[in-house]
């Protein structure tokens, strides 16, 4: 995963803080494959700045295809869940 510094910036510097909280505001990806990384998936993470403070912030992240598709079960898995609660 890649965040931007400006991320790090956003996150105060004091003990009893414990991070930044971040609102997922959109997804996008695309595919790509090389001869030093093969197959790859990578998804660009819009997260907004949530509170007082406003931003927005681009994560990336890079997965094998395996991953990705151990991550999208996942998500399915526990989205469905959340429904039944």
């Amino acid at each position: 995963m890649s965040f931007p510094r400006a991320l790090r910036d956003a996150i105060p510097d004091i003990p009893t803080c414990v991070g930044r909280v971040l609102s997922l505001d959109s997804t996008s990806g695309a595919v790509s494959s090389s001869a030093l990384f093969g197959p790859t998936v990578h998804l660009k993470l819009m997260v907004k700045e949530t509170g007082k403070l406003k931003g927005e912030f681009v994560v990336l992240m890079d997965l094998q295809p395996q991953a990705a598709r151990g991550m999208a079960e996942t998500l399915v898995r526990l989205a469905d869940e959340a429904e039944t609660l």
